[in-house]
């Protein structure tokens, strides 16, 4: 292994904070699901876990270089961690330390972990060079102050993109070596650029590792002026629900007086004014295990209606989390604030009707919203157990009822013909008659009507048949024929299949 790529552990420079740093990204790196134990009140032999599917491995960092002597303390300071780490009944147990052990040292680990019932084991010097070799971008980010040269970096493409006097290609050019250099050097984000044709850059960070955010926070300060109107109140609270819940807002330049951005590689700066966009704080760990639903419950207690929900998208911020819901049709939106400090849940809904659906799917949302009464209340179901308080529905839903009426209809129409189609968004007169008369064919095995006129087509190969020759010599009884079942809507007709029609008399 090149010099160059080693990390001299006795450096001043390390230290024991820089050292559980540095280490702790690189577990992160290691293993995705790794979470960093802030040692402020104790980390209980803890300084990161990963909680994985076999049971909970725990990383204990030490930065003790030399020797691990009874005289110097550090063998007693590694058996008090490792007792309070086996209080989490953990399956692993792993000390790092830059250390290689001598035959003497390892013959006390061994006996020291003897008698627990999970693994332990020392990652030693070795190791933890081979690991860093690897990650050349945490010595860098580190022990060789490489956000100094990041920052050169980027004011030299600034000064580049203010002059274009190399055109909009060579600018591209700088900028994709700016990004594989910046992605060298940066432990806790990755960078992407976009260069707009007319020369201007957008970059992107992207954490490398869940917790990053944690490792190295992007901070954001700045100086509101909000008036006591109601534009300046809803932007006031739009902003706190951004810091409290992290959903997205936009605050209009006329409330903003000046705003800073601490982020990685010296992004961001202090600014005067203008208008200031803050995205989601999206997490976008999947909820595997999380089965959501709402109830609607009448004044005694009777579950009136249960729609199943799919979470689409999740934020988080200082207070809480906010969820964003769907029913499985995606005509139901769901909004769930949780808002940890008070155990409250906000809960509000809307529903649109997406451009093309079947009835079978919108079904349980209209059923839903047919049930949603000022008199009954909503609760929130997380994997088959209400959370939350109920809630009193304010609003009411008169139309749903007749709209349910329709849908099973053209439900009913739909299965027992196998023709399915799209729910028209309107309906004359004539059509919903139609669809009505349709369903009757469908649904019933006899239908009774009269009719004063009825024109057929008769081939000429047909004559000489019976019925024919009946119906020329003037009377016929149960006379019978073939027709189709057409449904007209709007410029589409759906074919439905044949009914057969026979008429108790008629005259030619």
């Amino acid at each position: 292994m090149p010099t160059k790529n080693r990390v001299d552990w006795t450096d001043e420079r390390l230290g024991a904070n820089v050292y559980e740093d540095m280490v702790s990204v690189l577990i992160s790196r290691l293993h995705s699901q790794a979470q960093r134990i802030d040692g402020a009140g104790g980390d209980k032999g803890r300084d990161v876990q990963v909680p994985l599917p076999a049971g909970l491995e725990i990383f204990e960092l030490k930065s003790f270089t030399g020797r691990l002597d009874d005289r110097s303390g550090r063998r007693r300071q590694v058996a008090d961690s490792l007792k309070n780490a086996a209080k989490h009944n953990p399956v692993a147990w792993h000390l790092v330390v830059p250390i290689n052990h001598t035959d003497g040292e390892l013959e006390w680990f061994k006996g020291l972990t003897a008698g627990y019932p999970f693994s332990c084991d020392w990652l030693g010097k070795d190791w933890l060079d081979n690991q860093m070799a690897s990650h050349p971008e945490l010595r860098r980010y580190y022990l060789e102050g490489s956000n100094d040269e990041i920052v050169r970096m980027m004011k030299e493409i600034n000064q580049e993109q203010a002059a274009l006097t190399r055109g909009v290609p060579d600018l591209v050019e700088r900028v994709r070596v700016l990004k594989n250099r910046l992605n060298s050097v940066d432990p806790h984000y990755e960078f992407t650029f976009h260069v707009q044709p007319g020369g201007a850059v957008n970059v992107t960070t992207h954490p490398r590792y869940p917790g990053a955010e944690k490792d190295r926070p992007i901070q954001i300060g700045g100086a509101f002026s909000f008036p006591n109107t109601e534009d300046g109140r809803k932007a006031a609270k739009a902003l706190q629900d951004s810091f409290d819940y992290g959903t997205a807002t936009v605050v209009p330049s006329e409330f903003v007086k000046s705003f800073s951005i601490d982020a990685p590689a010296d992004f961001g700066g202090t600014f005067e004014g203008g208008e200031l966009q803050i995205g989601g704080a999206t997490n976008n760990t999947p909820l595997r295990d999380a089965r959501f639903a709402l109830h609607i419950r009448d004044v005694q207690g009777v579950i009136k209606a249960h729609l199943p929900l799919e979470a689409k998208e999740r934020t988080s911020g200082t207070r809480g989390i906010e969820l964003r819901l769907e029913d499985l049709g995606g005509s139901v939106s769901v909004n769930a604030r949780f808002d940890v400090p008070t155990h409250r849940v906000n809960i509000t809904y809307s529903f649109h009707l997406p451009e093309n659906s079947l009835p079978s799917i919108l079904l349980p949302a209209v059923r839903f919203l047919a049930e949603a009464r000022e008199d009954r209340a909503a609760t929130m179901v997380l994997n088959g157990k209400e959370i939350g308080p109920p809630m009193d529905l304010s609003v009411s839903y008169p139309d749903a009822g007749e709209s349910i009426k329709l849908l099973r209809i053209l439900d009913d129409i739909q299965r027992i013909s196998g023709v399915y189609f799209t729910v028209p968004h309107s309906l004359t007169d004539e059509e919903f008659k139609a669809i009505k008369e349709v369903h009757l064919y469908l649904t019933n095995e006899k239908v009774v009507s009269q009719w004063n006129r009825l024109s057929f087509t008769i081939l000429r190969t047909q004559l000489d048949t019976p019925e024919v020759r009946q119906l020329r010599e003037g009377t016929i009884s149960n006379f019978s024929f073939g027709k189709d079942l057409v449904l007209h809507l709007g410029e589409d007709s759906f074919n439905l299949g044949r009914v057969n029609m026979t008429c108790a008399s008629a005259r030619l």
